[in-house]
């Protein structure tokens, strides 16, 4: 503890002496990563792109939605994650598993790898991918590209994730859920937070209509609410041609319904 306590004290007094020295100002904005390549498309839609060489041939694939249960109407609680759960079960160019099976064949594991979050807030997806063979990156902004704009919500589809996401809410019942269910609505008391659980409500999940769930895609997975990050071991310049062309062709969303 006496350690921690002089190693502490000695980084205020270090910053204290930049902060004197004019070289460090608290209000300053925080300057991105220079060796960052940051882009808006015309409809929105923002990238980053980093060449980074460690680890040798791999590229890490994000594509970052600015959504998520927060943005959920009333009938459709626990749907932004659900969305996320069918970006894997068909996209334009890769029906059904498709998708999963492919990336398998290029020793990419779904789960370890292959993922997504959903969360209040945000949705982000993840493919990291092997570069030695150069196909691989558009295929990773192909895929991109389509959980983005064209995931396909096939009704049989949609029916058969319905018990995976059921099984996933009974996973999180528990001490803790109930803890969570008192304290939760006390804390976030007069805000979304509150009542939109990203797991959602169950009898929701078991009933909810195809289109509600086609309606809450439409309406929030649209460009400029959408950021794709590529960083690895690849040519930058080359990169950010493709995805302003892969990219570039959907059209800024003038429905906006929050």
């Amino acid at each position: 503890m006496k350690k921690v306590f002089l190693f502490m004290m000695a980084m205020i007094c270090a910053l204290a002496v930049f902060a004197q020295k004019g070289d460090l100002n608290l209000n300053d904005p925080i300057k991105a990563d220079p060796n960052v390549v940051i882009g808006k498309l015309d409809n929105g839609l923002t990238y980053y792109i980093r060449k980074n060489t460690y680890p040798k041939n791999r590229v890490e694939f994000r594509l970052a939605v600015n959504v998520g249960s927060n943005q959920e109407n009333d009938n459709q609680q626990g749907l932004a994650h659900f969305t996320e759960h069918m970006a894997f079960n068909g996209i334009e160019g890769f029906p059904g598993n498709s998708v999963v099976d492919h990336l398998r064949s290029k020793g990419v594991v779904f789960g370890a790898d292959l993922n997504a979050n959903t969360y209040f807030d945000e949705t982000v997806y993840m493919i990291p991918m092997p570069t030695d063979d150069p196909t691989n990156i558009d295929l990773g902004l192909k895929i991109m590209r389509g959980w983005a704009a064209c995931l396909l919500f096939d009704n049989k589809e949609i029916d058969e994730e319905r018990g995976v996401i059921i099984e996933e809410h009974r996973l999180g019942l528990g001490a803790v859920d109930r803890m969570r269910k008192e304290y939760w609505p006390i804390l976030m008391q007069g805000s979304r937070y509150a009542d939109r659980m990203p797991i959602g409500k169950l009898d929701i999940l078991q009933t909810f209509d195809y289109q509600v769930i086609k309606d809450f895609y439409n309406d929030w997975y649209r460009p400029d609410l959408q950021a794709v990050i590529v960083v690895g071991d690849i040519n930058v310049a080359e990169v950010e041609g493709k995805i302003k062309a892969m990219f570039g062709s959907s059209s800024a969303s003038t429905n906006t319904p929050r």
